[in-house]
This record gives structure tokens, C-alpha cells and sequence, in this order.
């Protein structure tokens, strides 16, 4: 008995971590899809600026420059492997859109795992207690 004990808890200690995984991965994603839905806010404020509006603008990690808005119509989107296509604001927000919907997906998957994960954390423990 005391090895099927082990066994449950050794089980029960991978399940765990799996959990944790699955936590930091859906943290990421809320994290993201919060950083698109911004952006879209952002791309909707750009349709309005005159040209020649003064701004900053990010050069990447906290570090901005003073930029003037030369064209509002188009911007670089990343389609992939870092490959920068020019595209109006539509289609820029039609772009961020699909991406928010794949991770919407993928968070859906990881919740619906991380409940079968949960029944099996709840069952492995009952298992446990009851064999101590």
C-alpha cells in the first residue's frame, strides 16, 4: 500500500507542476491579448491624427523617440518570422483580431486541461488521504 501511496504522490507532485505551467502559459496569453486589444485602441486614435502630429514613438524595450506622423494610412505589421508587410488600419485591425481569436483558442484549451487537471489533482488526492 505504501508504494501505491508514492506512486499518488508522485503523481499528484507532476500534476502540479503541469497546473503551474499551464497558469504561467495563460498568464502569458491574458497578458498579450490585453497588449492587441491596446493596440487596436491605439490604430483607432492614429485614423484621427493630422498629419504632421507630433508624438513619441517606441523604439522597443521602455525607450521612445519624438516622431511627427508623416502617413496615418498605413502601418508595418509583423505577418510572421519577423517579415513586415504595410497595411491600412482595416487591415491591421483585421490582423489583430485573427491573432486575439488564436489565443483565444489556445486559452480555452489550456482552461479545458487545466480543469481535467484539477479533477484529476482532487481525485489523486481523496486517493491519498484515504490510503494515509
Amino acid at each position: 500500500m505504501k508504494k501505491e501511496i508514492q506512486e499518488n504522490i508522485e503523481e499528484f507532485n507532476i500534476l502540479e507542476l503541469k497546473l503551474n505551467e499551464i497558469e504561467q502559459q495563460t498568464n502569458l496569453i491574458e497578458k498579450q491579448i490585453t497588449e492587441l486589444k491596446g493596440l487596436e485602441i491605439s490604430l483607432d486614435k492614429l485614423k484621427n491624427f493630422d498629419k504632421k502630429t507630433e508624438m513619441f514613438s517606441m523604439l522597443g524595450s521602455d525607450t521612445f523617440i519624438e516622431s511627427e506622423v508623416k502617413n496615418n494610412d498605413k502601418v508595418l505589421v509583423n505577418i510572421g518570422a519577423k517579415i513586415f508587410m504595410k497595411k491600412n488600419i482595416k487591415e491591421a485591425k483585421e490582423s489583430i483580431e485573427k491573432r486575439i481569436d488564436k489565443m483565444d483558442g489556445v486559452y480555452k484549451e489550456l482552461a479545458e486541461e487545466a480543469g481535467k487537471i484539477i479533477e484529476k489533482l482532487t481525485v489523486i488526492g481523496e486517493e491519498i488521504r484515504a490510503n494515509s
